[in-house]
C-alpha cells in the first residue's frame, strides 16, 4: 500500500510464485482438478498483474471463476482478484479520488474474504490473512492488522516471508503504544532470521517508548542547529540525534502515535516531508 514499509514489493512477489507453485502441486494430486488451460490462464493472471496490466490479471481471475467458483484453486484467484483491486487502489488511473481508492481497498477484502470462505490449504490462508492486514495496515486499523498478520504467521514460509510479517507485527505493536510487546517481536525477529532485511529494520526499532515527528537530516551540524532553533522558538519541543554521522532534527517526544499525527499535519507547511518514528 502507499504507506506500508518496507517489504510489500518482495513479498507480493514471493506470495505470487508461491500461490502459482500450489495451484500447480493441488492440481497434480486433487481428483476432479480443473484443465490445463485453466490452471495456465490464472497463472497468466499473475504475469499480467506484475506486468501492472490489471484488467488482464482481473479478466483472468474472473474467468477462472466463472469455471470454477468452489473448486480446486478457486481461493488462489480470489487472491489474484483481491490483488489487483490492491493495485488499482494505489494507482491514480485506477482511483482518481480518496472515495474510489477505498471502494477498490472494499473490493480486495472482499476478495480476500470469499477466498477464506472456502476453505483453502493453510499455505493459501496465510496468503489471504496476509493481505487483508495489509489492508488494514493502510487504514490504521493496526488491532486487526496485528491480528491477521499473527493468523497469517503460522503458516507462513519461507523465511523471506515470515521475518517482514513478524516485522509488521511489531510495527503494528509500536502503533498501538505497546512497547515491551513491539521489542518482543523485533528481538524474536533477530534471533530467528538473524540475516534478513527484517532484522536490519527490527534493529532501529528496538527500545521505542515514544514518538517523533522527524523533520530533516543534515550533513552539517550547524545547519541541524539552526533548524532546530527555529522550531524551538516556534514552542515545538525540538531534539537532534546522530545517525551513522547525519544529524537528525525531530519534535517529541510524544506518547501516542495520534499525537504524532496531530504533530505532523501541524508541521506540514513548512516540513512537507516530516515522517513519523518510529
Amino acid at each position: 500500500m502507499r504507506n506500508s514499509e518496507g517489504f510489500s514489493e518482495g513479498t507480493q512477489r514471493h506470495t505470487r510464485f508461491a500461490v502459482s507453485a500450489l495451484i500447480a502441486i493441488a492440481c497434480a494430486v486433487a481428483p476432479g482438478c480443473v484443465d490445463v488451460a485453466a490452471r495456465q490462464q490464472l497463472n497468466d493472471g499473475y504475469t499480467a498483474l506484475e506486468g501492472g496490466q490489471y484488467d488482464t490479471a482481473y479478466a483472468d481471475a474472473t474467468a477462472y471463476l466463472a469455471k470454477n467458483p468452489s473448486g480446486v484453486g478457486s481461493a488462489e484467484a480470489y487472491y489474484l482478484e483481491g490483488r489487483v483491486y490492491e493495485q488499482r487502489a494505489q494507482d491514480a488511473r485506477y482511483s482518481p479520488s480518496p472515495a474510489q481508492m477505498r471502494a477498490n481497498l472494499t473490493a480486495a477484502r472482499d476478495a480476500y474474504a470469499r477466498g477464506l470462505a472456502l476453505k483453502p490449504t493453510p499455505k493459501v490462508q496465510s496468503l489471504l490473512h496476509s493481505q487483508i492486514a495489509n489492508i488494514a495496515y493502510y487504514e490504521e486499523d493496526y488491532e486487526t492488522a496485528s491480528r491477521e498478520w499473527q493468523t497469517a504467521y503460522q503458516n507462513a514460509e519461507p523465511d523471506t516471508v515470515k521475518a517482514p510479517i513478524l516485522y509488521r507485527i511489531g510495527l503494528c505493536q509500536q502503533r498501538m503504544g505497546r512497547f515491551a510487546e513491539a521489542d518482543r517481536s523485533f528481538t524474536l525477529i533477530r534471533q530467528q532470521f538473524p540475516d534478513t532485511e527484517a532484522a536490519g529494520k527490527a534493529a532501529a526499532h528496538l527500545g521505542a517508548r515514544a514518538f517523533f515527528v522527524q523533520v530533516g537530516v543534515f550533513a552539517d551540524a550547524a545547519n541541524a542547529e539552526k533548524a532546530a532553533g527555529a522550531l524551538r522558538q516556534q514552542g515545538f519541543p525540538t531534539s537532534r540525534a546522530v545517525d551513522a554521522g547525519r544529524q537528525i532534527v525531530r519534535v517529541g517526544p510524544l506518547t501516542t502515535y495520534t499525537d504524532a499525527k496531530g504533530m505532523k499535519s501541524r508541521l506540514a507547511g513548512l516540513y512537507p516531508g516530516a515522517i513519523i518514528q518510529p
